[in-house]
């Protein structure tokens, strides 16, 4: 049997791990999974926003002064916190067709992570 050296003696080699992403724990139309999100995000998407922000440590206020950024953001921080397959094109076009839904699929992942 061969060994195969990949680095010189005396070297220091690094190693990169590579996280394996996940899917989101519910889909984004899953809206009445959680009647109590689906009904905040459909009444008040205003106030779930200012939840989620809260919850996530970016403080109530930012989703209330930042409304327009705050979704986007907030969607790629839990994404990449959370080890969540995506990207940014695909959370600004989630966004920008069915925001409450993508409130409620995010109030649901928190739920689902414990926060």
């Amino acid at each position: 049997m061969a060994q195969i050296v990949t680095a010189e003696p005396g070297t220091t080699v690094v190693v990169q791990q590579t996280q394996v992403l996940r899917d989101w724990n519910s889909g984004l139309f899953s809206c009445f999974d959680d009647m109590g999100s689906c009904l905040m995000g459909w009444c008040c998407p205003c106030f779930l926003l200012c939840s989620i922000s809260s919850r996530m440590q970016e403080g109530f206020a930012y989703g209330c002064c930042c409304s327009e950024i705050a979704p986007f953001t907030l969607r790629a921080k839990l994404r990449t916190e959370q080890h969540i397959q995506g990207s940014l094109c695909n959370d600004a076009l989630t966004l920008m067709f069915c925001l409450e839904c993508s409130l409620c699929q995010m109030d649901r992942e928190l739920n689902a992570v414990g926060k």
